[in-house]
């Protein structure tokens, strides 16, 4: 049963004055800041990565002039891993200062930041892969497939041992465990190795350049959507567009998270309701009045087909993004009629794959790897003291348990999401509760929760994101090639990998509980001088 839509409410008057703007020169500082030190840290990791295989950038054929494009430099293990966490923490940094700035009134020159961002993603999506060996793994289940073998069987391990030059070319990391990713993800690899051939290298392009376009997508949807709100707008493409974090992830590292990530997000925006009164905003409301609470339907059975079809296709991408679907199904549950058109279209994305894979792919859902547990993960932090050297038995029901009791807090006190989008706001609940506790999590997992974060309300969950990020993204960086390091680098190395990404990851996760409990996630400005008691009443 649909429910109804209510007449017109109209909002009482504010009679607040809005809050006085920062001073123009201190805004226009933070800003500068945001932008050098967003440009340098994609010129950084531009930099790394064209100068070859190195402890960042693993060894693929080159095959110059045809991208990618890159220099036998030799870079020392040194000065590869100062760079790249340079270029880490200071995307992070800019990141910050950026969000900073436009909470301060700060206009952002957007036209710039756009073509900024196009330039980073054609740079690096003619580059080789940095920061993980994940893309040649893909470029091997894709040979698979293109050689009429299933995946879901079938192992690089047993490619290599084949003969085949693909098998030969690939790493050696995985090799032994068959496709964890669905259907819709190894389409995608199968295509790019029809069109890559014989050349692991190739293929790996083939995968950067459609990654480059969910990227771009990604910020264009953005961007179109939060248009009327500059401030909002601003905020979306630093969280998203122009945020180096995602940019290393999705295009330096080549991680099909960026596939999942579009699909995801295209499908919950399809999934718009009417509301009363009108939208609220993704971003802050003006002089920090709450809005009314709107009456919201669900989306009519079209809207709902389409996003499931979406949504289903990014779960066909990456199973970890069911809690998607749940957010859909959610936001469509006052009309059985919407409800089951979105049933329909995830049934009609995730169906034939699954058909055609066989039940091994479906066996492959109830398999998990070894390492259940991350190197980097705060569970890690909790084995010795209670005398466990591995992970102990029951860890996974025990983070289960812990996803759900997240979720719930998140649910609880996280603040309205916009009114006419109702599967925002569930999702974000879902998806940051599994990223924040799950034990095995990478930094490219965070690519949809940046996106949905980019048109949730802006709150303190956008910084817990962002500082959890560098140490998880400095952790991963210098993983392609295991030589021995010296010993200072190897302890700076393990320091990030095993002390500080985990102890950060524990402090978002108290902060999350925190934040949940005193009901703080807003972030509240000062009260100007002069103001009454009764004005300041209102905000």
């Amino acid at each position: 049963m649909t429910t109804k839509t209510a007449g017109p409410l109209t909002a009482p008057p504010i009679s607040m004055p809005a809050w006085p703007a920062a001073p123009a020169a201190r805004s226009a500082f933070v800003s500068w800041i945001a932008g050098t030190a967003i440009a340098f840290s994609v010129l950084l990791m531009a930099a790394v990565s064209v100068a070859g295989p190195s402890a960042v950038v693993p060894a693929i054929p080159r095959t110059w002039p045809v991208p990618p494009l890159w220099l036998a430099l030799h870079p020392s293990e040194v000065t590869v891993t100062v760079a790249i966490y340079a270029a880490i923490v200071l995307g992070g940094l800019g990141v910050g200062c950026g969000l900073v700035a436009v909470r301060r009134g700060a206009k952002l020159n957007l036209r710039l930041l756009a073509t900024g961002a196009a330039a980073a993603i054609a740079v690096l999506a003619i580059l080789p892969p940095a920061g993980s060996t994940d893309s040649l793994s893909y470029a091997a289940y894709g040979r698979i497939a293109v050689l009429g073998h299933n995946p879901y069987v079938i192992t690089p391990a047993q490619l290599r041992a084949s003969g085949d030059p693909i098998g030969q070319q690939t790493t050696r990391n995985w090799a032994h465990d068959p496709s964890l990713y669905g259907p819709v993800a190894i389409t995608s690899d199968w295509l790019a190795a029809e069109l890559g051939g014989t050349s692991v290298s190739r293929i790996v392009l083939w995968l950067k350049l459609l990654y480059g376009l969910c990227f771009g997508a990604i910020a264009l949807a953005l961007d179109r959507l939060l248009r009327r709100d500059p401030a909002a707008r601003a905020r979306a493409h630093l969280l998203w567009t122009a945020n180096p974090l995602m940019l290393w992830a999705v295009m330096g590292g080549a991680h099909i998270d960026g596939l999942g990530a579009v699909l995801g997000l295209l499908g919950l925006l399809i999934a718009r309701t009417a509301t009363a009164p009108a939208d609220v905003s993704p971003g802050a409301s003006p002089g920090g009045q709450p809005p009314r609470t709107p009456f919201v339907t669900s989306p009519s059975p079209a809207r709902a087909l389409m996003a499931g079809l979406l949504v289903g296709a990014a779960i066909g991408v990456k199973a970890p993004l069911a809690p998607l679907g749940i957010a859909l199904a959610w936001s469509a549950r006052h009309s059985i009629k919407s409800l089951a058109a979105a049933a329909l279209g995830g049934a009609v994305a995730l169906a034939p794959g699954y058909l055609i894979a066989g039940p091994a792919a479906l066996a492959d859902l109830l398999r998990r790897s070894s390492d259940l547990v991350a190197f980097d993960s705060f569970w890690r932090l909790f084995y010795s003291p209670f005398g466990y050297g591995a992970e102990p038995a029951g860890l996974e029901l025990i983070a289960a348990v812990a996803c759900v009791v997240m979720a719930g807090l998140l649910a609880w006190r996280l603040p309205r999401g916009p009114a006419s989008l109702p599967a925002i706001r569930p999702a974000v609940v879902l998806l940051v509760a599994w990223l924040l506790v799950w034990p095995l999590q990478r930094p490219w997992y965070d690519a949809t929760a940046f996106c949905l974060l980019a048109v949730f309300p802006a709150s303190r969950l956008d910084w817990l994101m962002l500082v959890r990020a560098v140490p998880a993204a400095m952790a991963m960086a210098t993983g392609a090639d295991w030589q021995p390091h010296p010993v200072w680098l190897s302890r700076l190395i393990g320091l990030v990998g095993y002390d500080l990404s985990p102890a950060l990851r524990l402090a978002a996760v108290v902060a999350a509980v925190m934040f949940c409990v005193f009901g703080a996630w807003q972030v509240r400005r000062p009260r100007p001088r002069g103001l009454t008691v009764g004005a300041s009443a209102l905000s």
